[in-house]
């Protein structure tokens, strides 16, 4: 067997100037930036398709990829600027010794704020792709983010009602589910079932579902850009012709439509008293922390 290592072939550099379709992709990628601090490739896509600067064809969305990919190899872009969910690692953690994980402990704390709340959320999103900025908003808040990657599968729902069922027998809590979910025949598809199956797996249990995103008031209100529906999809027919993606959407308008569901079910006042006891709590876990080291030393 052969062990020669695998050459990748990479874009060719040229010296040829840039095109002014590349120049304006460069510059309102630029102003992106001065708005947002993360983006998918499609989202910035939507954006500058929005914007006039790209055709809404696959052959824009091509442009769009190259070109960021340039910038960010030539550091007109940051890295980080384009966020991506759909890779990610596995690992147990690890820690260089007890006194590493103690001190990690302190920082990683967080009290269960809700328990005072007399409900549970979850959020979930079908696209892994978007993962990283709708999590920014369901970190912050302490709610599951469920990524279905489209359909989701019968394990998957069946889990997640068995949550919402422990959760009400030792709480008594209602879930509320929030679905963000492309407006096309597989979007809808998968939002219907998130919302037929989760009750049918736990009929005891109060469980309300809501599409957040997209919805065709959306739509209009905000001018998404629209693209053909798959003609691969069978159910498209019956759907329309025309889909609007997730991505479609804004960043900033998506977290907040998320933060809004979310809290619009706090109380503030018992969110506070449970924040007071976290803080408490962090404090008390340092004092533990600083009497390890002290004993370590000693």
């Amino acid at each position: 067997m052969s062990t020669a290592p695998i050459s990748c072939a990479r874009a060719k550099k040229s010296g040829r100037p840039l095109g002014e379709t590349a120049k304006a992709i460069r510059a309102a990628v630029h102003d992106l930036t001065l708005s947002y601090d993360h983006m998918t490739v499609r989202q910035v896509f939507y954006a500058l398709e929005t914007r006039g600067v790209v055709a809404k064809t696959e052959n824009g969305y091509r442009q769009v990829q190259r070109q960021v990919l340039e910038m960010r190899r030539k550091g007109l872009l940051s890295w980080d600027f384009i966020t991506d969910g759909t890779r990610w690692m596995r690992k147990p953690p690890t820690w260089v010794g007890a006194e590493d994980f103690i001190e990690n402990a302190t920082r990683a704390y967080r009290r269960d704020l809700w328990q005072s709340q007399g409900v549970r959320l979850e959020v979930w999103l079908e696209k892994d792709a978007l993962a990283d900025i709708v999590s920014e908003v369901t970190d912050a808040w302490d709610v599951p983010l469920m990524v279905s990657r489209g359909q989701s599968s019968t394990t998957f729902l069946y889990s997640a009602a068995q949550a919402a069922q422990e959760a009400y027998e030792r709480a008594s809590v209602t879930t509320y589910v929030y679905t963000l979910y492309d407006l096309d025949a597989g979007g809808q598809c998968a939002a219907t079932t998130i919302a037929q199956e989760l009750p049918a797996h736990a009929p005891d249990v109060p469980i309300a579902v809501e599409q957040l995103a997209v919805t065709a008031e959306q739509v209009q209100d905000w001018k998404l850009p629209t693209r053909p529906a798959k003609k691969s999809d069978p159910r498209a027919a019956k759907f329309g012709p025309v889909a609007v993606e997730l991505d479609a959407i804004p960043p900033d308008r998506l977290t907040a439509l998320v933060e809004n569901a979310i809290t619009r079910h706090i109380d503030p006042h018992w969110w506070e008293i449970e924040r007071q006891f976290q803080a408490e709590e962090r404090k008390g876990l340092r004092l533990l922390a600083e009497t390890f080291r002290g004993e370590a030393a000693a």
